[in-house]
Formats: structure tokens, C-alpha cells, sequence
């Protein structure tokens, strides 16, 4: 039972220093401490007690200390598992409004204060499995129904793996603890099949590691990999941003060389003949766009800083849409709208995030080559807003598809100062908003851009 407590408590603290804000791995870190104060609780008995009394160590103070740790450990481990295997299931699940899981939250936790005035405390604490039988066994079967019921209803295929590797992490911790903790006690209490559970722990563990290093790019459990992955995502921007800006500084200096050069030759251009002086106005020509690509690379490349306020989604997206009116009525393209409330209020800083918007227009009326649609959906689900931008337009190859948030990539021409910097930059407005953006797509059928959002700050 030492080990149940020593495996459970570093998973326990593992996920919590993940990120101690994301509610579902709260959740998660409440049921690995029941886990943990579980063997904790048997430890207590099987190994400390013992212990002590080989060693003439047993004075009352001790006793009485060990006594009172045994009965609240064993309280909290087997009465509040179930709770938080239903209200992680509850807000994992994202299908609930934040008001029904804070309200589910309290009216959940009803019959773990019944169960204080059932349970036997003297010599040793008895848990009441009867009682336990009848709330505790519904709230993980429902807990698993929801697991399930979130996973086959889950659109977006990334967050469906994700789900799927979170629930196959879970199972066999839930299953056992289902089968041998709450439900044959009811019936055998004297033969101690619960002791397997650390076999499924340790099954659960051994796979989390493994997910946690694998490299295919999903999360291991939770979210967890995703946040390892946004804050190696801010690094690279930063050393990127370094790196382009040196480099910009260099280039500028030798532009405005040239730039100067060529304005001492035109001063003399009566002693050059025709071809001489065409030939200087395509080197003052391509140094003026040069230096008109260094400036827009050099505006794109600052390092942004996030500003979260809680600003009106629906309006902002509106807002662009309108700006954009006349390029949509010239390309012959009808916007469509599906928003499922009137307004959806979410956290983020309004400028960058309109330039985000502006930029997957301006990139889906590139894309449609004649007459097209472009949809674009709102809704909201449990803490985070969602719009999704659709057209019918060219597609991006599986293969650029891979490229299309890295750096300078595009599958454009490099012309009107294209510079292959606009989905990069968008992708880190998104992150550093704590958002994401996801692109699928398909050649000749068109494109999807689902802009995630956080509706708590």
C-alpha cells in the first residue's frame, strides 16, 4: 500500500504542476489523491504502526495522531473518488454551461455529507459500502457514460484522439476501482480483492509515461501535452523573432546602400546610355519593394503582447465581415452565418485578434477562385468559444498542410509583399490568447479554420 501512495501522489502532483488552473486536471488531481491517501490510509496499519511498535516507538500522542490520519484518509479515498470521477467526466466533457457545473458541483457533494453520520469511526473506521452502493456506483457508471458519449460526439479529430488516449489512461483505474473497491465490498468485505487496484494503477502509470514522451504530436492526458507544446511553442517564436530581426537590421542596412547608390548614379544619368539607365531603375525598382518587404516582415516579427479583456466575439467577427463587404460582393462570394447565441463574449486583446480574423478572410477570398461561400459558425462550449470559418475553395495539399502555421512558409506567390509570415502570426495570437487554431482541409473541396477561445480570463 506504500506503493499505491507513493505512485498515486507523484501522478497526483505530476498533473497539478501541469497546470493548476485547467479544471479537468484538477479534477483528475483530486481523484489520483484519493488514490494516494488510499494507500496512505492501509499504510498506516499494514506498515508505520508496525513499525513504530518494533521500535518502542509507540506513545499515545503517535497513536492518537496515526489514528485520527487513518480515518480521514480512508474517509476522503473512498467517498470522494466516485464525486470526482463524475464532476472530471462533468467538465472534461465540455457539454455543460459553466452555471450547471458549479451548481452540480455542490448537489453532487450531498451524499458524502450522509455518509459522515453512517460510517463506523470506532475502533476502526468501517466505510458504509451499502450506502456507497447506491450513489457512489451510479456516479462512475455515469461518469463513464459521459466519458463515452464526449468522445463519439466529438467533431474535431485531434481533441478525438486526445479524448480517446484520456479515457484509455482512466479505464483501467476506473474500472477496477468500480468492480473491486465499490461494488464487491458490498457483498465481501473479508477477502481483499480491492489490493489489485494497484495493478491497474500501475498499468495507467506505465501508459501516461509513455504517452507523455511519445512524439506524434498528442496529448498525453488532459491537455497536458498541449500546454508542454504551447510553451515550447512561445520559445521557438521568441528565438525566431531574435533571429529575424537580426537579419532584418542587416538586409535594411545594405538596402539603403543601394538606395543611396543609385541615387549618386542618377544624378549622372545624362553620361549613361539607354540600357544603363533601365537597368538602374530595375535595381532602385526591386530595392524599393525589397525594402517594402523588410518593414512588413519587420512589423510582423515584433514580439506580441497579450492583453486579455473580455470583448464580444460575435461583434468583433461581424466587424471584419463588414470591413471586408466589398471584396466578398467583387469576388461573387456569400457569406453564410451559423450563431447559435446572439453574442458570445469570450477573453482575448481585440486588435491582434481582429488582424487573425482578418487574415482567414482575406485567405479564404484567395482561395475560392470564382463564385464561392464562406461559412462561418460561433457557439460556445462549456469554457471555450469556437468559430469555425469554411470555404469552398482550392484546398491545401496534405502535404503544405503540415507547413501552413511554420514561418515564411506559403503556398503563394511571393507578390504583394506576401511573406509567408500571416498563419504563424495568427497561430501565436492564438496561443499566447490561451486559444489554438486548427486547419483542415481537403484539395478541390475546401477549407476549415476553427479559432478556439477562453471564456474565463
Amino acid at each position: 500500500m506504500v506503493a499505491l501512495f507513493v505512485i498515486s501522489g507523484l501522478f497526483a502532483l505530476l498533473c497539478y504542476c501541469y497546470d493548476p488552473k485547467y479544471p479537468p486536471l484538477k479534477w483528475m488531481t483530486l481523484l489520483l489523491a484519493c488514490a494516494s491517501s488510499a494507500g496512505l490510509s492501509r499504510a498506516i496499519i499494514e506498515s508505520f504502526i508496525p513499525i513504530l511498535n518494533t521500535h518502542h516507538m509507540n506513545f499515545n500522542w503517535l497513536n492518537t495522531f496515526l489514528y485520527y490520519a487513518r480515518i480521514i484518509t480512508g474517509f476522503f479515498s473512498i467517498y470522494f473518488c466516485p464525486w470526482g470521477v463524475l464532476m472530471h467526466a462533468i467538465v472534461y466533457s465540455e457539454r455543460f454551461p459553466n452555471k450547471i457545473i458549479n451548481n452540480l458541483k455542490y448537489i453532487l457533494f450531498t451524499p458524502i455529507i450522509v455518509m459522515i453520520f453512517t460510517t463506523t469511526y470506532v475502533p476502526d473506521i468501517v466505510p458504509d459500502f451499502k450506502g456507497l452502493f447506491y450513489w457512489g456506483v451510479p456516479y462512475i457508471i455515469t461518469g463513464y457514460i459521459i466519458h463515452l458519449y464526449s468522445y463519439f460526439t466529438e467533431s474535431d479529430p485531434y481533441k478525438k484522439k486526445i479524448r480517446f488516449i484520456t479515457f484509455t489512461i482512466m479505464h483501467p483505474i476506473m474500472l477496477s476501482a468500480l468492480i473491486l473497491n465499490y461494488i464487491v465490498r458490498v457483498f465481501d468485505n473479508h477477502h481483499e480483492y480491492w489490493r489489485y487496484v494497484i495493478v491497474f494503477m500501475l498499468i495507467s502509470f506505465s501508459y501516461f509515461i509513455w504517452r507523455a514522451f511519445k512524439q506524434d504530436g498528442v496529448g498525453s492526458m488532459n491537455g497536458i501535452k498541449i500546454k508542454y507544446e504551447k510553451q515550447t511553442q512561445i520559445k521557438a517564436n521568441k528565438a525566431i523573432l531574435t533571429g529575424v530581426s537580426l537579419m532584418n537590421h542587416a538586409i535594411k542596412n545594405q538596402i539603403f546602400r543601394i538606395v543611396t547608390g543609385m541615387k549618386l548614379i542618377k544624378e549622372n544619368t545624362s553620361e549613361l546610355n539607354h540600357l544603363s539607365a533601365e537597368g538602374i531603375n530595375m535595381v532602385d525598382s526591386g530595392s524599393d519593394h525589397l525594402l517594402k518587404m523588410v518593414e512588413k516582415i519587420n512589423s510582423k516579427t515584433q514580439d506580441i503582447t497579450i492583453v486579455k479583456k473580455r470583448n464580444n466575439l460575435t461583434e468583433v467577427v461581424d466587424g471584419v465581415i463588414s470591413e471586408l463587404e466589398v471584396e466578398f460582393v467583387e469576388n461573387h462570394i456569400v457569406i453564410t452565418k451559423e450563431y447559435l447565441d446572439e453574442d458570445v463574449y469570450a477573453f482575448f486583446d481585440k486588435t491582434p485578434t481582429k488582424e487573425v480574423f482578418w487574415n482567414m478572410f482575406k485567405n479564404a477570398i484567395e482561395a475560392i477562385e470564382k463564385e464561392g461561400i464562406i461559412n462561418v459558425r460561433i457557439n460556445k462550449k462549456g469554457k471555450k468559444a469556437v468559430v469555425i470559418i469554411s470555404d469552398n475553395g482550392i484546398g491545401i495539399t496534405k502535404e503544405n498542410l503540415e507547413y501552413v502555421k511554420s514561418p515564411f512558409f506559403t503556398t503563394k506567390k511571393l507578390k504583394d509583399g506576401n511573406t509567408g509570415w500571416g498563419l504563424y502570426y495568427c497561430y501565436d495570437v492564438m496561443v499566447k490568447s490561451d486559444g489554438n487554431l486548427e486547419i483542415s482541409s481537403q484539395v478541390n473541396v475546401g477549407t476549415d479554420i476553427k479559432l478556439t477561445f477562453s471564456t474565463k480570463k
